[in-house]
């Protein structure tokens, strides 16, 4: 062995001895070694987790905006008159709880922007739009999931791979066929840190920690309206409420909003919806809601706000036939004291005050209730 490499070879030695426990080392010299090892290892786990995490993120995200240019392209591809069939043929939906209808079925065809996606994964079933400040950028824009579990989409996405942002999905007890659908349809999504999926959905709620002004509903003004369509039609919801809710009954009262998808009648229909505007924080009496009215919620998680399990959701009422699918907000307005749960009352030093909405914002609600 000549000089050089017995000198390189010196220089690897010498390093690690100083980074590894060595034979003949003090006591505290192991220990901060011990320590250096330790960090240097979970910095590479850390590193290599979010390094794995930005590329599927990255994936993912190339992937949904591929979809979306996709979807959409096929969807102006159709022709004025096939729109119009499709969008105009949205009834007032009076199923029951058993989902029966007393309107005759009749089997509709899959619109044709939806069958590419269907070839790819035929467990889609539906496309959510939010429009963004800019009419070219959407703000939500994704392909909507069903099956039988309403688990399997929370960690898998459209191609079927394991993905911590999951897919938007309806629930699974919310059967859409080609001969109707329930009269409330909830889609979930993740909240995402980073906003994709349904982590911008919060931006609706006007009771945030950093926001001083609760009387701040611009952002709803702005985003007033979903777009939604299902396999078998297109329609635009007008949202009519948004709130934060507990799932832990020991934080307090419990309000099961996923439970409700069909309505046995009108004061079914009339109760579940004053308990949205009870909760409700902010209200539009250009959009009241009335029994028949189709309703779309949708449906992720909350987070900073007492130590139990929150929801965020969102409540919308599709367009009636013959009704604008423009929304006027100028009348708009926050609600001053909303519905929230035992452990916020006591945490935030709130009380709510009981049902004082204005009764217009559900037509038929019986005014002494």
């Amino acid at each position: 062995m000549n000089k050089s490499e017995r000198k390189k070879e010196n220089i690897f030695v010498r390093i690690a001895k100083y980074l590894i426990p060595w034979k003949g080392d003090r006591p505290g010299e192991i220990i901060r070694k011990i320590i250096f090892l330790t960090a240097a290892t979970v910095l590479i786990v850390t590193l290599s987790i979010f390094l794995t995490d930005t590329l599927q993120r990255a994936r993912t995200n190339s992937r949904d905006e591929d979809l979306a240019n996709k979807f959409h392209t096929d969807a102006a591809n159709v022709s004025v008159a096939d729109k119009t069939i499709h969008i105009n043929n949205s009834v007032p939906n009076t199923s029951s709880e058993s989902g029966e209808s007393s309107e005759p079925k009749v089997k509709r065809p899959v619109l044709e922007q939806f069958k590419p996606l269907l070839e790819q994964n035929p467990e889609t079933i539906g496309w959510l739009t939010i429009q963004g400040t800019s009419e070219s950028y959407p703000w939500i824009d994704y392909v909507v999931m069903q099956t039988d579990d309403n688990d399997k989409y929370l960690n898998q996405n459209f191609d079927g791979q394991k993905s911590k942002s999951g897919a938007l999905f309806v629930d699974c007890n919310d059967k859409i066929t080609p001969e109707g659908e329930p009269a409330n349809i909830v889609i979930y999504g993740h909240n995402m840190a980073s906003g994709e999926y349904f982590g911008r959905l919060p931006y609706y709620f006007n009771y945030g920690f950093s926001q001083e002004d609760k009387n701040d509903i611009s952002f709803y003004k702005t985003h007033p309206t979903i777009q939604f369509s299902t396999l078998y039609k297109s329609s635009t919801y007008k949202i009519f409420a948004a709130m934060m809710l507990n799932t832990e009954e020991e934080a307090g009262e419990v309000f099961e909003y996923y439970q409700k998808h069909n309505f046995s009648g009108q004061s079914d229909f009339n109760e579940y919806v004053a308990e949205i505007l009870d909760r409700s924080t902010f209200y539009n009496p250009d959009v009241n809601v009335k029994y028949g009215d189709n309703l779309l919620t949708l449906s992720t998680c909350m987070f900073g706000y007492g130590d139990t399990d929150l929801r965020f959701v969102v409540f919308a009422r599709e367009t009636r036939g013959g009704e604008s699918p423009e929304v006027d907000v100028s009348r708009a307005y926050a609600n001053p004291n909303p519905k929230f749960y035992d452990l916020y009352y006591s945490q935030y030093n709130y009380k709510w005050e009981g049902r004082k909405w204005d009764k217009s914002l559900l037509v038929g609600y019986d005014t002494n209730s």
